[in-house]
């Protein structure tokens, strides 16, 4: 599934799930790199998640501020 079409929960889910993963003592190395540079590429859409939000509502609530 694209990460446009998954929520910020669900990426967010997946994401918890790789870290704890990734932090159990009986992780196999072989998947590590794999599973390290997932939740990388989460972090990232996650973020760029984020700033949309954070503009969106900025945007939103300046219309407010503009109306009076």
């Amino acid at each position: 599934m694209k990460a446009k079409n998954r929520s910020y929960a669900e990426m967010m889910e997946e994401l918890t799930r790789l870290v704890d993963e990734v932090g159990r003592e009986d992780c196999p190395v072989d998947g590590l790199e794999t599973r390290v540079a997932r939740a990388a590429e989460l972090i990232g859409l996650l973020r760029e998640r984020l700033k949309a939000t954070e503009v969106a509502v900025k945007s939103v609530l300046s219309g407010l501020d503009s109306a009076e």
